[in-house]
């Protein structure tokens, strides 16, 4: 198809280096990286070879390999672009080490939102999506950026479903009154079965129908019973995530933390107490921003 991306997995080994030795402070021996990446050795000499005498990595003496000084540059360019990040981490990171699981913000880019950090209780394993990563933002998906946003904006955001009707819409309108009132987006669990294809369908960056499938395996149990604005004492919710809105200085929405992969189902007063402490961190980061 005209306009889609070949796929290279040269370059995707090259990325799982980088991306496999930035999560570590110990660095990674040429086995270790073989294994991590699913070849043989000799896959993985020339390019650390070359990555090598680039500086993108460096091996040391005791033959383990670490990111290296050519990265310093571009990751400070990186770095000045999401100037925001230097407020969010601290925050993120209190936020993953006081509720045991990993936070993601994401920054909304017209009808996508890309990953641009994730902070991970110590002693975890880093998550394993990608930093850079997009999601669609057709509704249900993407409500924590439009929900305390002008109504134009909205409307913007419902029009980026050409196939929901205006019974959807309303459906949409309710909820996001409630979540206003509520202070924080909580996203419902989608099935077992279609959690297991996530990752697979996120490494599938060059498919035309990556976004579609991206849709219906995170909210395609639909939009009434993907965001949860009505809290029952009386039983227990799984909850996918919990998130909360970043504004600029000018009321705009630049970034959301949200807080992911809830391992057990949660108790609605657990669900107000992370969602409480979800929006009191970002509601000190967008102070700092103004």
């Amino acid at each position: 198809m005209a306009g889609v991306p070949r796929p290279s997995p040269q370059t995707d080994r090259v990325v799982a280096v980088i991306e496999l030795l930035a999560a570590s402070d110990t660095g990674a021996t040429m086995t270790e990286i073989a294994r991590a990446l699913d070849v043989n050795q000799a896959s993985c000499v020339h390019m650390l070879a070359a990555l090598a005498a680039s500086g993108f990595v460096v091996r040391e003496p005791d033959r383990r390999y670490h990111v290296g000084p050519a990265l310093v540059r571009p990751g400070r360019v990186a770095e000045a672009r999401y100037s925001l990040l230097a407020e969010a981490r601290p925050e993120m990171a209190a936020l993953s080490a006081r509720f045991g699981i990993a936070c993601f913000a994401f920054s909304p880019e017209v009808d996508h939102a890309r990953l641009v950090h994730y902070s991970w209780p110590s002693g975890q394993s880093a998550p394993a999506v990608r930093l850079g990563e997009t999601v669609p933002l057709t509704p249900p998906l993407g409500m924590v950026f439009v929900a305390w946003g002008p109504e134009a904006r909205f409307d913007a955001w419902l029009a980026l479903d050409p196939t929901a009707d205006a019974a959807q819409a309303a459906q949409l309108r309710v909820q996001r009154d409630a979540i206003r009132d509520l202070g924080f987006v909580v996203e419902t669990s989608a099935p077992p079965t279609q959690q297991s294809d996530l990752a697979q369908v996120l490494d599938d960056r060059a498919s035309p129908y990556r976004d579609g499938q991206l849709h219906r395996l995170l909210a395609g149990h639909g939009a009434e019973e993907f965001l949860l604005t009505e809290l029952d004492d009386a039983r227990v919710h799984a909850v996918s995530g919990i998130g909360a809105p970043v504004f600029d200085a000018a009321g705009e929405v630049v970034l959301s933390f949200n807080l992911v992969a809830f391992q057990e189902a949660l108790a609605a007063s657990t669900i107000v107490e992370i969602g409480t402490s979800l929006r009191a961190a970002t509601g000190r980061v967008t102070a700092s921003l103004r």
